[in-house]
């Protein structure tokens, strides 16, 4: 009997830890497949050249001895020659200018005209390229020759890559100080009682954008090739074409713009923000002292509102060290604005926020991360929306016999969270601007008493504790923009007193105690720009992504392992 109780206790243990172990293991293949899914993104964000084996290599190399046509022009440089003509006609300039020589050469009919120029050490594209700039005379590239076309109106089909909608954006901030409520009322045999409120501001700044692409483009377009002649544009949104017909070298100037249009629009940049509270300890109650983070030891800092304008120059010294009494002069006594840029050696939040971290208790309310393009406005929105009482009327109505009153109450939703509004706009070099918008609100009910018609209601009215900016920087890529001398005072009741006796009405208070604690926090922002220049910078991210999730393996299964 014994060793049958002892039989099932090594099941049940046996049994328990293969449990345990199949929990265990459905979790690791998960870790297990998320990394692999990273690895294989990685890899295939940069494409690796595909070399073949050496034997398809060898069947595809040509015997020797094998002259392959056109592969002698591809390698060898164009000759290059002098030339030098007054007055000649230009059907027989141009078969002339491949006399003897390998290069095709076909004139349209209806080219005529006369040509003049002299020109030293060039080739017979330098020379097809200079008589279309001057003369007008269009040309195609054919395998091994050129096709001459007349000066005279051609069609042509362009493609672009856009989106075919139309995006508005809008973004205000406003300081109210108050309103100013008038009222109004009418004797009927149906009486009515109304009243208007207007908002008396103090300041206000209001940012619109407006992305009507296809329409500005049609625009730009008929303004460079104009409507005479037979001149015309035609935009196919859906298909993203778009038809022109104009001389030829008003078509080049469209391609031109049309590149550069492209290259503009399609330029990106990775915003990554942290929106962080610091309750300040005792010795930072004014708030951060951004100077004495520059100054810490162990890391690579400077901070300075020369960034945003002059870039980094004025903060190396002769050597190309970091000049930090440069960085700071003058901040002593003048003291930091709200908004500056932070550069150094360290690419992350991580340093900073271990700084901040010696200056009181820093907590990370939302760490946003997003990617849009050139002038296209992101937004960011972390919260919830509840509805509040925000405007009450009543309609009296007077009948034969009674009067009937109808209550009419407005309810306006109030979003309590966090919102950031970012447009950014992308330079050829690197650079930056970006107008800003962050706001921290926090919604609470507050009862109010309001009498109506002889009856007294209860209404839940919303108290908003709003914390923003609205503001438009310059930086670089990689530099963090900081936005900061956003305080709030809080206190707090903290009651204590001996259990039971203080619960005594009136000789209760002798038995307990009251105290208020103040405490002041301070919203910072952080907003870090990363322009896009390559599938590189993805790869880049996706790296940071499973090293995070590396970690945070890690830290699971040393958890596991304590227990």
């Amino acid at each position: 009997m014994m060793k049958l109780k002892l039989l099932l206790c090594a099941m049940l243990v046996l049994l328990s830890a293969c449990s345990t172990r199949q929990i265990d293991s459905s979790a690791q293949e998960t870790r297990d497949s998320i990394r692999t899914e990273l690895e294989q993104a990685g890899l295939n964000s940069v494409q690796q050249p595909v070399v073949p084996s050496a034997d398809i290599m060898n069947e595809l190399m040509p015997a020797t001895g094998i002259s392959i046509p056109g592969l002698e022009a591809d390698i060898l440089p164009d000759p290059r020659f002098d030339i030098s003509v007054a007055n000649a006609s230009a059907d027989v300039f141009f078969m002339s200018l491949v006399s003897g020589t390998d290069i095709n050469m076909i004139v349209h009919p209806s080219v005529s005209g006369t040509i003049s120029l002299d020109l030293k050490k060039v080739t017979i594209k330098d020379v097809m390229e200079l008589t279309r700039e001057v003369y007008g005379y269009e040309y195609k590239k054919t395998g091994n020759g050129y096709i001459v076309l007349p000066a005279r109106i051609q069609a042509r089909i362009f493609h672009v890559n856009y989106l075919n909608i139309n995006r508005d954006g809008e973004s205000s901030m406003t300081v109210s100080s108050g309103q100013i409520a008038s009222s109004g009322s009418s004797d009927s045999d149906s009486g009515q009682d109304s009243s208007q409120s207007s908002t008396s501001q103090s300041s206000s700044i209001k940012t619109s954008s407006k992305a009507n692409f296809w329409a500005e483009l049609y625009s730009t377009i008929t303004s460079i090739v104009g409507k005479a002649d037979g001149r015309s544009v035609v935009v196919d949104r859906h298909a993203g074409l778009i038809i022109v017909r104009a001389m030829p070298g008003e078509l080049r100037d469209v391609e031109e713009y049309l590149s550069s249009a492209q290259e503009n629009l399609q330029r990106q940049v990775i915003l990554e923000a942290k929106i962080i509270e610091v309750q300040l300890n005792d010795s930072f109650q004014s708030g951060v002292d951004w100077a004495a983070l520059a100054e810490s030891s162990g890391e690579s800092l400077f901070l300075g509102q020369s960034n945003i304008i002059d870039g980094n120059a004025s903060l190396y010294d002769v050597d190309g060290n970091i000049d930090k009494s440069a960085a700071l002069s003058g901040l002593g006594a003048a003291g930091f604005a709200n908004l500056f840029a932070i550069g150094g050696t360290a690419d992350n939040f991580g340093a900073l926020l271990r700084l901040l971290s010696n200056q009181g208790e820093v907590q990370v309310l939302s760490s946003p991360r997003v990617s849009t393009l050139n002038n296209q406005k992101a937004v960011i929105k972390v919260g919830s929306d509840e509805f509040f009482v925000t405007e009450v009327s009543s309609t009296t109505s007077a009948g034969a016999t009674s009067t009937v009153t109808t209550p009419d109450i407005t309810l306006t939703p109030f979003f309590s969270g966090i919102a950031l509004d970012v447009t950014p706009q992308i330079s050829q070099d690197g650079e930056v601007i970006l107008h800003i918008h962050p706001s921290v609100s926090e919604v609470k009910d507050q009862t109010k008493n309001i009498t109506l018609a002889g009856q007294t209601q209860q209404l839940p009215l919303a108290l908003s504790t709003v914390r923003e900016s609205d503001s438009v920087v310059k930086a670089r890529s990689g530099q963090i923009i900081v936005i900061g001398g956003l305080m709030q005072n809080r206190t707090a009741n903290d009651d204590g007193g001996v259990p039971v006796l203080s619960k005594v009405p009136i000789l209760g208070n002798l038995f307990k105690q009251t105290s208020k604690q103040n405490t002041r926090s301070e919203l910072v922002i952080l907003l870090k720009p990363i322009v896009v220049n390559s599938e590189r910078t993805w790869t880049n991210y996706i790296k940071q992504s499973q090293s995070r999730i590396d970690q945070l393996q890690q830290t699971q299964q040393s958890q596991s392992e304590n227990k």
